[in-house]
C-alpha cells in the first residue's frame, strides 16, 4: 500500500508547549529503543506537513528544521521565566491578573524569546526547510493592519508565489506567539519588500490548526497528482484544562471586569476552537474519502493539582513545567497501551515514527 500523507498539527497554549515537546521527544526515543540498529528518522521527518500555532509554531519549526526536541524543552524549562518575567508575582492570587493586565514584562519577554529562538533556529527560512528537509510547513498568525488571518507557509504547491520563501522561522514564531495581553505584538520587517508589519497570535483564529492542516493536505495531494493518496492527520494539544463556566443570572451582565480584562474571552475562544476544528478537520477528510482520517491524540485527564495551573498559559514555574513533562510521559504510556489494543490512532501515529520497512530490527522484550 502507498504510504499515507502524514500531517501533524500542534495547538497553541503558551508554556504548555513543553508538554508537546516532551511527548514527541519521548515517543521518538522509545521508538528508537524498539528498533535498535535501524536507521531512525528524526521526529520531523516522520511527517510530510507540520502545522503549528502559537507555542505549537515553536515546536513545529523545531521539528521542521531537525532541532532536537530536548533543546526545545530547554527553551521552556530554562528560559520560560525570562519570556514571562515576574513569575513569583504571577503566582500570587489577584496580583498575577494585575501583571497580565498591565504587561510590565512584555518588552523584555519579547527580547528573551527572540534570543532563544535565534539560538535554536538561526536564520533558517521557509525556503530552506522545503529545499533541505522536504517538509511542508504552515504557521498561522493575524495581520493587525487588516485584522486578517494569515498563514506563513513553504512553497509546497504550484499556485503559491513564494511570498514566505525568505521569511525566517524565528519571525514566523514571533508573530504566531504574540498572544494579546500576555505578550507584545510582533513587529516584523517583511522579506523582500522591507515594509514593517505588526502581527498577533494565530490562536485568535486557529489555536487548533487541524482544519487548516486538513485543507492544506488535500490541496497538496491534489496539486502533486496524488488525489487518491490517503491522509493521516494527527492533532496534538497542549493539555488544556476542560473549560467552561456555570453562570448565575447576575453574572450574565458582565463587562470588562467580568471577563477579567479579556482573558476569559481568550480561554472561551481557545476551548471552542479545540472542539470545533477537531470536528471540521475530521469532516474534511471524511468527505474526501480514500481512507483519510483525522485524530486528536489521546490524553488522560490531568490530576486535580495540575488542573489548577493549566488555565495560566504564562506559568513558567519549574514545578509546573515538570508536572507537564510528567503528564506527557504518562500520556505516552497511555498511547502505547492504546496501540496494544489495536486502536487505529495509536497504531497509525507510532507507525509514522517507525524506520523504513527495509530497515526494521525490533528489540526483544
Amino acid at each position: 500500500m502507498a504510504k499515507p500523507y502524514r500531517v501533524l498539527c500542534l495547538d497553541g497554549g503558551g508554556m504548555r508547549g513543553v508538554y508537546q515537546a516532551a511527548y514527541l521527544d519521548i515517543v521518538a526515543k522509545r521508538m528508537a529503543a524498539k528498533y535498535p540498529g535501524s536507521t531512525m528518522r528524526d521526529p520531523g521527518q516522520c511527517f510530510d506537513l507540520i502545522v503549528g500555532t502559537s507555542t505549537g509554531a515553536i515546536v513545529a519549526c523545531a521539528l521542521a528544521t531537525g532541532t532536537p526536541l530536548s533543546q526545545v524543552r530547554d527553551l521552556y524549562e530554562k528560559h520560560g521565566s525570562s519570556i514571562f518575567p515576574y513569575q513569583a508575582w504571577r503566582a500570587i492570587p489577584g496580583l498575577g491578573k494585575v501583571i497580565q493586565a498591565f504587561g510590565p514584562g512584555n518588552k523584555q519577554g519579547e527580547i528573551a524569546l527572540r534570543q532563544v529562538l535565534e539560538k535554536a533556529l538561526g536564520q533558517t527560512t521557509f525556503a530552506d526547510v522545503l529545499e533541505h528537509r522536504k517538509i511542508a510547513l504552515a504557521i498561522p498568525t493575524v495581520d493587525m493592519s487588516r485584522h486578517a488571518s494569515v498563514v506563513f507557509k513553504t512553497r509546497h504547491m504550484s499556485r503559491l508565489n513564494g511570498r514566505d520563501d525568505n521569511r525566517t522561522l524565528v519571525d514566523a514564531c514571533m508573530a504566531s506567539t504574540a498572544a494579546p495581553i500576555l505578550r507584545s505584538l510582533a513587529r516584523l520587517t517583511e522579506p523582500d519588500t522591507g515594509v514593517q508589519a505588526v502581527y498577533t497570535d494565530g490562536g485568535l483564529w486557529a489555536n487548533n490548526p487541524g482544519a487548516l492542516g486538513a485543507i492544506e493536505a488535500v490541496e497538496i495531494c491534489k496539486d502533486g497528482g496524488r488525489p487518491q493518496q490517503s491522509i493521516e492527520l494527527f492533532m496534538l494539544g497542549s493539555l488544556p484544562a476542560q473549560g467552561g463556566e456555570e453562570i448565575k443570572d447576575a453574572r450574565r451582565h458582565r463587562g470588562a471586569f467580568g471577563w477579567v480584562g479579556g482573558l476569559r474571552i481568550l480561554s472561551a475562544s481557545i476551548d471552542a476552537q479545540a472542539v470545533g476544528y477537531d470536528y471540521i478537520a475530521k469532516k474534511i477528510l471524511e468527505i474526501r474519502g480514500g481512507g483519510s482520517t483525522a485524530w486528536r491524540m489521546p490524553a488522560q485527564c490531568p490530576s486535580t493539582e495540575l488542573q489548577k495551573y493549566l488555565a495560566n498559559m504564562d506559568d513558567a514555574r519549574p514545578h509546573v513545567l515538570n508536572a507537564l513533562s510528567r503528564q506527557a510521559i504518562s500520556d505516552v504510556d497511555f498511547l502505547w497501551a492504546a496501540e496494544a489494543r489495536n486502536e487505529p490512532c495509536a497504531k497509525a501515529f507510532l507507525q509514522a515514527f517507525a524506520p523504513p520497512p527495509n530497515n526494521l530490527q525490533v528489540a526483544e522484550n
